[in-house]
C-alpha cells in the first residue's frame, strides 16, 4: 500500500528547491485530497505499469471532491509516488543525490503550470511514468532517458546505431540553469560516468530545439544555436510547434500578430513566425568519447 506520507512531501518540496508559496499551496492542498482515495490511485499506478491514462479518472475525482484543479491533483499525487520511487531508484544504485536531482523536475514543472494556469500542480503528467520505471536521470544540466533510438541508422566515428538500439535520450529540463556549452560539456561527461559505455556514449535528442531552421533567427553564439552545433541533425519534421508556450508562455495562443516581444528569443520567433518562417522539431546524434563530443 502506498500510504499518504506529508512528511515526504514536505522533504520532497525541501530538498527540490519549491517556492515557499508552492509548499504552502500544495501542503494545504494535499491535506483536502482524500487519502484513501489518493492511495488507492496509487497502487493501481504501480500496479497498472504506470498509466497516465487509466489514473486520469480518480485524479478528475478527487480533485472534483477537493474542490481542486486535476493539475494540483496530479501534482500531488506524484509527489507521494515518488517515496516508492526513491526506493526504486536506490535499488538500481542510484545516489540519493542524484535521485533528488532528478525529481527536481516536479519543480520545473510546478513553475510551468503556475505559469500558464495560475495554480501550483502540472499539465504534463504524460511526461512521468519513465521518472516511476527508473528510466530516467538528471546528471547535471541534462536529463537521460534510457531508451530505443528512433532514427535511422547513423554511423560516425566507426559507431553504428541502429533503430531499437539503446541508447541515452537527451531532455533539457527548463531548470533556469546555465545551458552554454561549459554546462552541457560537464553533463555529458557525467554522464559518461554514469553509464559507463564500452564505447562512446550514443544520444539523441529530439526536439524544438533542434530544428535547423531557428538557428537562423538566434542570435549568433546563442546557447540553442551551440547545442544544435553538439549533434548530427539527421531527420526533421515541419509544420508543428507544440512548444511554443515555452516561448510564449500563457500567451501562446494568440493570433501570431498579438504574441508578447518582451525577450529576444520572442522577438526572434515572433518575426518568423510573422516572416511565415517554417516551424518543427528535429532528430539528432550525439556521440561523447568521455572527453570529447566525436
Amino acid at each position: 500500500m502506498h500510504k499518504l506520507d506529508k512528511n515526504f512531501l514536505t522533504l520532497l518540496m525541501d530538498k527540490t528547491g519549491f517556492p515557499e508559496e508552492a509548499k504552502t499551496s500544495l501542503s494545504e492542498s494535499a491535506g483536502k485530497v482524500d487519502p484513501q482515495a489518493l492511495e488507492q490511485a496509487l497502487d493501481a499506478f504501480y500496479a497498472g505499469g504506470f498509466s497516465i491514462k487509466d489514473t486520469q479518472p480518480a485524479i478528475d475525482e478527487m480533485a472534483k471532491a477537493a474542490g481542486l484543479s486535476p493539475y494540483t491533483v496530479w501534482m500531488v499525487f506524484l509527489m507521494q509516488g515518488a517515496k516508492h520511487a526513491k526506493a526504486d531508484y536506490e535499488k538500481k544504485g542510484v545516489s540519493e543525490d542524484i535521485f533528488w536531482d532528478t525529481f527536481c523536475d516536479l519543480r520545473y514543472k510546478a513553475l510551468e503550470c503556475m505559469e500558464n494556469y495560475g495554480v501550483w500542480g502540472t499539465f504534463v503528467a504524460f511526461w512521468y511514468p519513465i521518472f516511476f520505471s527508473c528510466d530516467i536521470v538528471k546528471l547535471g544540466r541534462l536529463e537521460y532517458e534510457t531508451a530505443p533510438y528512433e532514427g535511422p541508422e547513423f554511423t560516425k566515428a566507426g559507431v553504428t546505431v541502429k533503430p531499437g538500439d539503446m541508447v541515452q535520450n537527451i531532455h533539457i529540463p527548463s531548470s533556469g540553469e546555465p545551458f552554454d556549452a561549459a554546462a552541457r560539456l560537464a553533463s555529458y561527461k557525467k554522464a559518461y560516468e554514469f553509464f559507463k559505455p564500452q564505447g562512446p556514449l550514443v544520444c539523441m535528442c529530439h526536439s524544438w530545439l533542434l530544428f535547423p531552421e531557428y538557428k537562423k533567427i538566434l542570435k549568433p553564439g546563442s546557447n540553442i544555436a551551440s547545442f544544435q552545433e553538439d549533434f548530427d541533425i539527421i531527420k526533421t519534421d515541419t509544420g508543428r510547434f507544440g512548444d511554443a508556450w515555452r516561448v510564449f508562455g500563457p500567451e501562446h495562443g494568440k493570433p501570431t500578430e498579438e504574441l508578447p516581444e518582451r525577450t529576444s528569443m520572442q522577438r526572434a520567433f515572433k518575426g518568423h513566425l510573422l516572416a511565415g518562417g517554417e516551424t518543427g522539431e528535429g532528430l539528432g546524434v550525439l556521440l561523447f568519447d568521455g572527453e570529447k563530443l566525436l
